[in-house]
């Protein structure tokens, strides 16, 4: 698990939150759902959101797996680039590289806790080292693989926060919120499909 108390906050215990509702879609056998939260720390005052996403693979996890693992496989078309196969990288650090509209973002590191073959991935972002971010962790993700009569449910669990000062919640929730639609639209309309038509046509 993360080397700091609580991954998010830095500090002992859980926070209490506020939740907030955003885009929420059921559509073509997929869930996707959104929230905002805020809660406040001895070090100040945290935001971001939760994105769950739910879809049904009509294959065995084998052949989910051999795909899924590669991040690149089903993501670069959106300019998303991975310096490793995240599935076969337990224990270690992969770094993401964004090329969106013009720019780039990165090399950005994930720390991969657990790779578990046709279960299970689990990732977390370190807290900068330059102690940026508010000095917390950027974001926690959770990938699990459930087979039931050769079907495969796949959910996703992402999360992403920062850490401000001199902001009230509104103000602090202003980025995740203007964020969203696009978040939103990237995985229902590219990454889901883009997946699930690679796992259909190797099998």
């Amino acid at each position: 698990m993360p080397d700091i108390p609580n991954y998010i906050s830095g500090e002992e215990g859980s926070p209490q939150r506020t939740y907030f509702d955003g885009p929420s879609e059921k559509i073509d056998g997929s869930q996707l759902r959104q929230r905002f939260f805020a809660c406040r720390t001895p070090g100040g005052l945290i935001a971001g959101k939760d994105f769950n996403v739910m879809f049904v693979v009509d294959r065995p996890a084998k052949d989910v797996w051999r795909i899924l693992k590669d991040f690149n496989l089903w993501q670069n078309s959106y300019g998303y680039f991975y310096s490793h196969i995240v599935g076969e990288m337990e224990g270690q650090t992969v770094f993401l590289t964004a090329k969106l509209g013009g720019r780039t973002v990165g090399p950005l590191p994930y720390k991969v806790l657990r790779a578990v073959p046709e279960l299970l991935i689990v990732a977390y972002q370190p807290v900068p080292e330059n102690g940026g971010n508010g000095g917390i962790s950027p974001g926690f993700h959770v990938i699990m693989l459930s087979e039931f009569e050769r079907k495969t449910t796949v959910t996703v669990m992402m999360e992403h926060a920062t850490r401000s000062e001199g902001l009230d919640e509104e103000q602090a929730l202003a980025a995740s919120r203007a964020q969203a639609p696009e978040s939103h639209r990237f995985w229902r309309d590219i990454f889901i499909p883009e997946l699930i038509e690679l796992i259909y046509a190797q099998t």
